[in-house]
């Protein structure tokens, strides 16, 4: 959809690396290949110059200053794209190789070679994505994709690292005894893929089978393509946990001294010395804070209280709401860093130098954070730009449904992801309990509407409202606060932030979110009435620039606003408006997107009555009736 006027801090996180801009443009004037061409070559006589002042002038952006010169000291070889580190290779533009497509009346796309240049390793070649448009006679930059050349880049100054830097100036000594006795344990072992290191004793996670470098990307094996298993030897040599589970989880990750273990779908602990305390016999285990117990284990639909003295006692009679306050560190706000690992583990590995967290598995049950992360790890001097630096979550904001069936904890999460958009991304989950099926249920909650593809930021203030509504028996309409960014028909009003609505079905036994790309998505899947007419939503009203207008603040859907509802529900499905006006404000919605076919946009529909769902034409005319402007049963859009 539309994207907000803004500059996103230069990626430097592979599997989100886009470096993104955009600038709405008001005028229409077509580019042409050769002014294109023209215009690049001028830009890349600048960045050969390194003249950063006058390179800023190419693009349209008068705001985020400093994020822009960090892009620019990029291509110009000022800087490594980790602010404050000096380049260890030469970045060249070929604009004379450049693609040039001309996408619509208003921009260009520019794809131009790049070459990463060093003494010590072959040249790799890249690309880099522009997107130009025409101003009266003169273009200016308004989007920069460098997904590509942002992993590429992360990946030649590993390379290069490896060659000019030695041992010593990345690993630690303890780090260097664990690689040469991870050496010796591939006698008895077919990979050793982590170290851990507590108390001065290092611990090491085997492999007997195939082991994919993927697999703790991904999260879990499939037992049925590959058959392996994983086990812990002590600082003896000795195994301590046998090479036949699924995961192993950090020393003292859940409890003191205790080792989290998986295996087909069950969990249980071992102590250091191999004793199994735990029999790995439970689906879920939630440690609690409690005066006489340490956690709740569940087996199936049987809970037991796992006591103080390590026995478990016989079945109770629990539900989860019983319980659900007392897990420990979801009641209030905790952050994850290295700093607070009692052990750190580390990658058998001299390309990847995160130290490795294996979330509790109830963590990663709650959707709090991915079951295996890499956080930087304060025993290696090397960047490793895949990791996390802080991961915060805030305090839960509870929401109950009217019927109170349905209890939702909100629960903000800010990553700080080394190179990331501003060094950190912001996203809500959020954590469901229905009483009637005492079940528990996840979802991630995006908190930025404003861009195409960024981690985003969060609303603050009256706007960010959370509440949960249980529409039927399986599907609940969550309602929570966000920032946007679309222009009303009237170009001086934008509406900036409020509640975004998403829709989610039980399916299977896990919740999913149904498709919806309006941003009033409750006209898809609900039929109105008043109670949607009254939320809070953030504007900015003026012309100019963003900045430079007027913040408001309303809690009633506007007559505008309502006209734009309406129409968007046309827009969904691709309808060709004859009001230039409305084509501008809806043509970033999917249905108006690039024909990869035919090489050219989209050119709409005529008519889209008949792809209109009872839902849509109930809307349109309730809509209708509260703007007065037709009968009924109107459902031309205007």
């Amino acid at each position: 959809m539309k994207t907000k006027p803004v500059l996103i801090t230069l990626a430097v996180v592979v599997v989100a690396a886009t470096l993104f801009f955009f600038i709405r443009s008001r005028t229409i004037s077509r580019p042409e290949k050769a002014g294109v061409l023209k215009f690049l070559e001028a830009f890349d006589r600048q960045v050969k110059a390194g003249n950063t002042d006058s390179l800023a002038d190419f693009f349209e952006v008068k705001q985020k200053a400093a994020v822009l010169k960090h892009l620019i000291n990029v291509l110009t070889n000022k800087s490594s794209v980790k602010e404050g580190e000096s380049p260890l290779f030469n970045l060249l533009l070929d604009v004379d190789q450049s693609r040039i497509r001309i996408i619509n009346t208003e921009l260009a796309q520019a794809t131009i070679p790049v070459r990463f240049t060093n003494d010590s390793i072959p040249t790799k070649n890249t690309t880099l994505k522009l997107k130009v448009h025409k101003a009266g006679n003169s273009y200016k930059i308004v989007q920069v994709d460098a997904n590509k050349l942002m992993a590429d880049y992360l990946a030649y100054n590993t390379l290069v690292k490896g060659k000019t830097l030695t041992d010593a100036d990345i690993y630690s000594a303890i780090t260097l005894k664990s690689f040469e006795t991870a050496k010796q344990l591939k006698t008895k072992y077919d990979t050793v893929v982590w170290f851990a290191h507590d108390s001065e004793k290092t611990y090491f996670y085997v492999v007997k089978g195939k082991w994919d470098e993927w697999q703790d990307i991904f999260h879990y094996k499939d037992t049925v393509i590959e058959h392996y298993g994983m086990g812990l030897v002590g600082p003896d040599m000795k195994e301590i946990i046998p090479a036949e589970y699924d995961l192993i989880h950090n020393i003292s990750g859940t409890f003191p001294g205790l080792v989290e273990v998986e295996k087909g779908g069950k969990r249980g602990f071992f102590d250091l010395s191999g004793k199994n305390v735990i029999p790995v016999n439970y689906e879920q285990i939630y440690p609690i804070d409690d005066e006489a117990s340490l956690a709740v284990l569940r087996k199936g639909s049987d809970y037991f209280y796992l006591k103080k003295d390590m026995s478990v006692s016989d079945k109770v009679d629990l539900k989860i709401t019983d319980f659900f306050s007392k897990i420990r560190m979801i009641g209030g706000s905790f952050s994850l860093s290295a700093k607070n690992m009692s052990a750190i583990t580390e990658y058998n590995s001299r390309e990847k130098h995160g130290a490795v967290f294996i979330a509790p598995s109830y963590l990663a049950d709650l959707n709090m954070i991915g079951k295996i992360e890499s956080f930087k790890n304060p025993l290696r001097k090397a960047l490793y730009e895949e990791v996390h630096t802080n991961y915060k979550i805030g305090s839960p904001n509870e929401a109950k449904d009217e019927k109170n069936w349905l209890v939702a904890s909100f629960y903000s999460i800010r990553d700080y992801f080394i190179g990331g958009r501003g060094e950190f991304y912001d996203t809500k989950n959020i954590v469901i309990i229905d009483k009637k099926r005492d079940k528990i249920y996840t979802q991630n909650i995006a908190t930025d509407y404003t861009r195409e593809e960024d981690g985003g930021g969060v609303l603050e203030g009256a706007c960010d409202v959370n509440t949960i509504r249980a529409l039927n028996d399986s599907l609940y309409e969550v309602k929570s606060g966000a920032m946007m960014a679309f222009d009303l028909y009237d170009s001086t009003k934008s509406v900036t932030g409020g509640p975004y609505y998403h829709y989610l079905v039980v399916r299977n036994n896990k919740l999913v979110e149904l498709p919806d790309e309006r941003y009033f998505g409750f006209t898809k899947y609900v039929k109105m009435d008043d109670s949607y007419l009254s939320s809070c939503y953030n504007l900015l009203v003026g012309s100019g620039e963003y900045d430079k207008r007027k913040a408001k603040t309303i809690d009633e859907i506007t007559p505008e606003m309502l006209r734009f509802m309406k129409n968007e529900i046309y827009a969904d499905y691709g309808y060709k408006f004859k009001d230039k006006r409305w084509q501008a404000v809806f043509q970033d919605m999917n249905a108006y997107g690039y024909d990869a076919a035919t090489e050219k946009p989209k050119e709409g529909n005529v008519s889209v009555d008949d792809s209109l769902t009872v839902i849509d034409k109930f809307n349109i005319n309730w809509i209708n009736q509260k703007l007065k402007s037709g009968k009924s049963n109107t459902l031309a859009a205007k």
